[in-house]
């Protein structure tokens, strides 16, 4: 779990709280007072102290200054086409990097196989994880960018539908949860502001006011939607 998104202490313990603890325990501090006393010692396991979770927050902030990421230049620098949906993704890299913005990327394409395809990405912690070759989720984003490979829809990915089967799997990512509503369509929260918001280019519920959606269309790609969250700093 990736700690940048939560401005304090109490906002990372919080983001154990489920529903269920809610609807049977109510008050908020209760909820966070089990979860310190139980969940410290064996219930989620490894949640952190205050002071652990400074540590880690502050390393993980010195990872993410452009200029500290292992020597590294960003992905989007390798660049050597005109595509407009690779554009988008270097454009949104360093506001990504700097927690300006949190991006879900839609993607619809065939697979290998040449059966139809989807799934909402987390943009970036695509682009973070890939700094690891021996990240389960890594992508050769360079790759991506000089047009020697594709980015793909994958079941790692925060939902993945295969058309062909009708099967829709979920994945809670660092910087979202998923919040699957069967009445409704996919709904994420993110994980530093806790803002939920609708997945949806076409949806005009209450959620669809905390995200801006924007169609692009490439060759390679078809057409790929982005959703973009502008992260609200919690004083």
């Amino acid at each position: 779990m990736s700690l940048i998104n939560f401005n304090h202490y109490q906002d990372y313990v919080d983001s154990f709280i489920t529903i269920q603890d809610t609807r049977y325990l109510g008050n908020k501090e209760i909820q966070r007072n089990l979860i310190q006393n139980a969940c410290g010692k064996n219930c989620l396991g490894n949640l952190l102290t205050r002071e652990q979770f400074q540590q880690r927050k502050e390393k993980e902030l010195v990872l993410l200054k452009p200029r500290g990421l292992r020597g590294l230049q960003l992905f989007g620098d390798y660049l050597n086409n005109e595509d407009e949906v690779l554009q988008q993704f270097a454009i949104r890299e360093k506001k990504l990097l700097e927690k300006q913005i949190s991006t879900v990327v839609y993607l619809i394409m065939r697979s290998k196989k040449g059966l139809e395809v989807s799934s909402f990405l987390d943009l970036e912690q695509s682009l973070r994880e890939s700094r690891c070759e021996n990240s389960l989720s890594y992508v050769d984003w360079r790759g991506i960018f000089e047009g020697r490979t594709k980015l793909r829809p994958s079941k790692l990915h925060l939902s993945y539908f295969d058309w062909h089967q009708n099967r829709v799997s979920f994945n809670n990512s660092d910087n979202f949860r998923v919040m699957n509503q069967r009445v409704h369509s996919l709904l994420l929260k993110h994980m530093g502001d806790h803002k939920i918001f609708c997945v949806n280019a076409s949806c005009d519920c209450v959620h669809s006011k905390n995200v801006s959606s924007k169609t692009y269309f490439s060759p390679i790609y078809g057409y790929v939607i982005f959703f973009d969250h502008i992260i609200r700093r919690i004083n």
